[in-house]
């Protein structure tokens, strides 16, 4: 069997080498001989996977990190990457943050990493590059000296610098297209998820375009359902934690029938939607939903003190949960298949929301998902993200969960949020 030996320049977790690594070519199989990550975490889930001799913690842009892989790579076939893409993207902060963030960003100096790869193809000329990126680099514009109007798309300045290197970037049955765009969830992912692609040689053979496997006239999707559904049913735990301090709380315990409803709605439609399900069918599960419907039905009569109605009513949901937890078949440590832990208001707001909307549909008046009350419990800046709440569809594959990222002094920071409640 023949190796083609592989440089991975900003591996991350290795899903572009996992990727070579799956591929299978007659006669022939990849070999990592390198992955380049500056990351700690990422760089021990590399060398858990390639071995620590295969991988290499630096800075990209060091002069001796990138004589070490001059070195140590000379004579791969292949180099594949993805340069960091905050300020390329469709979604989050470089589109729709705030204007102190879009401005930190366009200072961002991980928008010109894609400079260092280049420099490395040059030196180590590979017979053929692949890179990666997402949708917004097809539209992306950057300061170019050599023209008159000054900017040129990023991807453009990075065709023609292969093509200036020797590499031929034309498609299959193009005399213009250099990249492509693919989904994922065309090609059998259960995730709607574009990417640019480029593919260069050396050979002045024109570059493959796959041709997709899934869709409306193809094969059926692969759904959200298909790629997790067979994993044990979980209920989030509820942080009762500085909930008087929780923004918009004031909202919930106002309509506190409401919020509780959304709720107790949502776990009776689980056990009736999955009702021969293991867990479903466990004594533990029927104390559960018992004392939520008899719960319910107390704090709708009561007329004082909600919120402590409301903690009390919490602190027995999580109690009955966790005799719920210990009888789960599967232990969350082998399949790192866990809940996080949510405040209540976020819970309502998931239990409300209808499937494939997101939340700045729920704010839109007009919209088939427009819904005031969850319009008044939404607790973030309306002029930085309104899409910090999605809930996928079960029966279709995932969109990408978002972590959104905010400025505070000299941090970024995530403030993502995202749902475990089952599908109903």
């Amino acid at each position: 069997m023949k190796k083609i030996k592989v440089l991975d320049l900003f591996a991350g977790g290795g899903g572009f080498s996992t990727g070579f690594l799956m591929s299978s070519i007659k006669g022939y199989e990849f070999d990592i001989v390198k992955a380049l990550e500056i990351d700690d975490d990422a760089c021990e889930t590399l060398e858990n996977k390639l071995g620590s001799n295969k991988v290499l913690k630096g800075d990209i842009t060091e002069v001796k990190v990138k004589e070490k892989l001059f070195k140590e790579c000379a004579g791969v076939d292949v180099i594949i990457g993805g340069p960091p893409c905050q300020t390329f993207s469709l979604a989050g902060p470089a589109r729709s943050g705030s204007h102190e963030m879009r401005e930190a960003l366009k200072n961002d100096p991980r928008n010109t990493l894609y400079k260092h790869y280049l420099e490395i193809v040059a030196r180590i000329k590979p017979k053929f590059v692949v890179m990666e990126n997402v949708e917004g680099m097809a539209s992306k514009s950057v300061e170019s000296e050599d023209l008159s109007n000054g900017h040129k798309q990023v991807i453009e300045l990075i065709c023609d610098e292969l093509e200036e290197m020797g590499y031929h970037t034309r498609l299959a049955n193009s005399f213009t297209n250099r990249y492509q765009v693919l989904n994922s969830a065309n090609f059998g992912v259960p995730q709607f998820r574009k990417r640019v692609i480029i593919i260069a040689n050396r050979l002045g053979e024109e570059n493959p375009v796959p041709i997709p496997t899934h869709g409306p006239s193809k094969i059926p999707y692969v759904t959200l359902k298909d790629s997790i559904g067979h994993l044990p049913i979980l209920l989030p735990k509820i942080n009762i934690s500085r909930m008087d301090q929780l923004k918009n709380i004031d909202v919930t315990v106002k309509h506190l029938s409401k919020s509780i409803g959304y709720f107790v709605q949502t776990i009776n439609l689980l056990a009736d939607n999955y009702k021969d399900r293991e867990e479903i069918l466990s004594q533990d599960f029927t104390n559960l939903l018992n004392y939520l419907n008899s719960e319910y039905d107390k704090l709708n009569a009561r007329k004082r003190f909600k919120q402590k109605g409301l903690i009390d009513f919490i602190n027995g949901y999580n109690e009955l949960l966790g005799n719920l937890d210990k009888n789960e078949k599967i232990e969350p440590k082998i399949t790192l298949h866990s809940s996080r832990l949510h405040n209540f208001r976020d819970i309502v707001i998931f239990c409300a929301m209808k499937q494939k909307s997101t939340s700045a549909q729920l704010m839109q008046e007009g919209s088939p998902f427009y819904d005031g009350f969850l319009d008044s419990l939404y607790p973030y800046s309306r002029n930085k993200h309104k899409d910090t709440y999605v809930k996928h569809c079960w029966n279709s594959p995932s969109n990408t969960i978002l972590a959104h990222m905010q400025k505070r002094r000299t941090e970024i920071y995530s403030s993502g949020t995202a749902s475990h409640i089952y599908p109903v």
